[in-house]
């Protein structure tokens, strides 16, 4: 079993995954997405470079978080319509 990478952020403890290749095999980015374990919050997805996850710090990891949006929301986390690929 794989274990992803925690961090604590807004008071929340997230769970960070890789979850996409954005553009297959050879892409630049990769698609991370942070995950609330208490399911208080909508996931956040951003991009990144490809392969540089594990090579983050937690200050830098937090830096990613916090540029990262909302899936279900607007930019500012206000509700709107879910995506598709919403769980």
């Amino acid at each position: 079993m794989h274990t992803w990478r925690r961090i604590k952020a807004d008071g929340t403890e997230w769970e960070v995954r890789i979850i996409s290749e954005p553009g297959g095999e050879g892409a630049e980015r990769e698609i991370i997405e942070f995950r609330a374990l208490d399911g208080s919050s909508q996931p956040r997805r951003t991009a990144v470079p490809r392969d540089t996850l594990s090579d983050l710090s937690d200050d830098d990891l937090a830096a990613v978080y916090r540029r990262a949006a909302p899936i279900a929301g607007d930019h500012y986390g206000r509700p709107g319509k879910p995506m598709n690929d919403a769980r």
